[in-house]
Protein backbone atom coordinates (compact mmCIF):
# COMPACT_ATOMS: atom_id res chain seq x y z
CA UNK A 1 0.00 0.00 0.00
CA UNK A 2 1.37 3.40 -0.91
CA UNK A 3 0.65 6.86 0.51
CA UNK A 4 -2.86 7.76 1.59
CA UNK A 5 -4.32 8.07 5.06
CA UNK A 6 -3.89 4.38 5.83
CA UNK A 7 -0.13 4.38 5.31
CA UNK A 8 0.45 5.37 8.96
CA UNK A 9 -0.51 1.82 9.90
CA UNK A 10 2.61 0.57 8.14
CA UNK A 11 5.23 2.81 9.70
CA UNK A 12 7.68 1.02 11.93
CA UNK A 13 7.58 3.59 14.72
CA UNK A 14 4.68 3.16 17.10
CA UNK A 15 2.73 6.24 18.13
CA UNK A 16 3.37 7.26 21.74
CA UNK A 17 0.38 8.14 23.91
CA UNK A 18 0.99 9.75 27.30
CA UNK A 19 -1.93 9.27 29.67
CA UNK A 20 -2.78 11.69 32.47
CA UNK A 21 -4.51 10.89 35.74
CA UNK A 22 -8.03 11.91 34.77
CA UNK A 23 -7.91 9.82 31.59
CA UNK A 24 -6.74 6.81 33.58
CA UNK A 25 -9.50 7.33 36.15
CA UNK A 26 -12.05 7.40 33.30
CA UNK A 27 -11.29 3.74 32.63
CA UNK A 28 -12.67 2.89 36.07
CA UNK A 29 -15.99 4.32 34.88
CA UNK A 30 -16.20 1.68 32.17
CA UNK A 31 -14.79 3.69 29.26
CA UNK A 32 -12.40 1.47 27.25
CA UNK A 33 -9.89 4.29 26.78
CA UNK A 34 -7.01 2.17 25.47
CA UNK A 35 -9.24 0.34 22.97
CA UNK A 36 -10.70 3.61 21.67
CA UNK A 37 -7.23 5.08 21.21
CA UNK A 38 -6.08 1.96 19.32
CA UNK A 39 -9.14 2.23 17.06
CA UNK A 40 -8.59 5.95 16.44
CA UNK A 41 -4.92 5.42 15.58
CA UNK A 42 -5.52 2.19 13.66
CA UNK A 43 -2.40 0.82 15.32
CA UNK A 44 -0.97 -0.37 18.62
CA UNK A 45 0.64 2.62 20.34
CA UNK A 46 3.05 2.70 23.25
CA UNK A 47 0.95 3.74 26.24
CA UNK A 48 3.16 5.80 28.55
CA UNK A 49 2.51 6.88 32.13
CA UNK A 50 5.19 9.15 33.51
CA UNK A 51 6.18 8.52 37.12
CA UNK A 52 4.54 11.73 38.49
CA UNK A 53 1.16 10.58 37.09
CA UNK A 54 1.65 7.12 38.58
CA UNK A 55 2.49 8.78 41.91
CA UNK A 56 -0.75 10.81 41.70
CA UNK A 57 -2.69 7.55 41.31
CA UNK A 58 -0.89 6.04 44.30
CA UNK A 59 -1.71 9.11 46.37
CA UNK A 60 -5.40 8.92 45.37
CA UNK A 61 -5.45 5.21 46.24
CA UNK A 62 -3.98 5.89 49.68
CA UNK A 63 -5.71 9.11 50.75
CA UNK A 64 -9.14 9.27 49.06
CA UNK A 65 -12.61 8.13 49.97
CA UNK A 66 -13.85 4.68 48.95
CA UNK A 67 -15.18 5.55 45.48
CA UNK A 68 -12.06 7.46 44.36
CA UNK A 69 -9.80 4.89 46.03
CA UNK A 70 -11.45 2.05 44.05
CA UNK A 71 -11.10 3.99 40.78
CA UNK A 72 -7.44 4.76 41.48
CA UNK A 73 -6.67 1.13 42.34
CA UNK A 74 -8.36 0.01 39.12
CA UNK A 75 -6.36 2.59 37.14
CA UNK A 76 -3.11 1.42 38.78
CA UNK A 77 -3.91 -2.16 37.82
CA UNK A 78 -4.50 -1.13 34.17
CA UNK A 79 -1.30 0.93 34.11
CA UNK A 80 0.77 -1.93 35.48
CA UNK A 81 -0.68 -4.39 32.94
CA UNK A 82 -0.88 -2.33 29.76
CA UNK A 83 1.33 0.76 30.04
CA UNK A 84 4.99 1.61 30.37
CA UNK A 85 5.76 3.53 33.55
CA UNK A 86 8.55 5.92 32.64
CA UNK A 87 10.90 7.50 35.17
CA UNK A 88 10.50 11.20 34.53
CA UNK A 89 11.21 13.75 37.22
CA UNK A 90 9.39 16.97 37.88
CA UNK A 91 11.66 19.97 37.51
CA UNK A 92 11.88 22.59 40.23
CA UNK A 93 8.47 24.29 40.57
CA UNK A 94 6.95 22.16 37.82
CA UNK A 95 3.44 20.68 38.04
CA UNK A 96 2.51 17.25 36.68
CA UNK A 97 0.76 18.79 33.65
CA UNK A 98 3.96 20.71 32.84
CA UNK A 99 5.92 17.43 32.90
CA UNK A 100 3.33 15.72 30.67
CA UNK A 101 3.59 18.54 28.14
CA UNK A 102 7.40 18.52 28.28
CA UNK A 103 7.51 14.73 27.80
CA UNK A 104 5.10 14.97 24.84
CA UNK A 105 7.20 17.66 23.16
CA UNK A 106 10.45 15.74 23.71
CA UNK A 107 8.99 12.47 22.38
CA UNK A 108 6.52 13.67 19.72
CA UNK A 109 3.73 12.06 21.72
CA UNK A 110 -0.05 12.33 21.84
CA UNK A 111 -1.41 13.38 25.24
CA UNK A 112 -4.58 11.68 26.48
CA UNK A 113 -6.39 14.05 28.85
CA UNK A 114 -9.75 15.58 29.64
CA UNK A 115 -8.23 18.54 31.46
CA UNK A 116 -9.46 21.63 29.57
CA UNK A 117 -6.52 23.79 30.62
CA UNK A 118 -3.98 21.17 29.57
CA UNK A 119 -5.82 20.60 26.28
CA UNK A 120 -5.64 24.33 25.50
CA UNK A 121 -1.90 24.32 26.24
CA UNK A 122 -1.42 21.29 23.97
CA UNK A 123 -3.21 23.03 21.10
CA UNK A 124 -1.09 26.19 21.60
CA UNK A 125 2.13 24.26 21.00
CA UNK A 126 0.79 21.78 18.43
CA UNK A 127 0.81 18.62 20.54
CA UNK A 128 -1.84 16.07 19.44
CA UNK A 129 -4.51 15.32 22.03
CA UNK A 130 -6.80 12.41 22.82
CA UNK A 131 -9.89 13.34 24.81
CA UNK A 132 -13.28 11.91 25.80
CA UNK A 133 -16.26 13.17 23.81
CA UNK A 134 -19.21 12.88 26.17
CA UNK A 135 -21.87 12.93 23.41
CA UNK A 136 -20.26 10.10 21.47
CA UNK A 137 -18.99 8.27 24.60
CA UNK A 138 -15.71 7.81 22.70
CA UNK A 139 -12.12 8.92 22.82
CA UNK A 140 -11.24 11.20 19.90
CA UNK A 141 -7.80 12.28 18.73
CA UNK A 142 -7.05 15.69 17.23
CA UNK A 143 -3.86 17.04 15.73
CA UNK A 144 -2.28 13.68 14.85
CA UNK A 145 -1.54 12.61 11.30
Amino acid sequence: MQGGASSKMYTSKKPIVVLDTNMLMLMAEGIPVLDHIREELESEPRFIVIKPVYNELLKLANTSGNKTRRKALFAIEIVEKFCEIVEYDLRNGEKVDDAILRYALENRAIVATNDKTLRARLREVGVPEAYFREEARRIKIEGYN
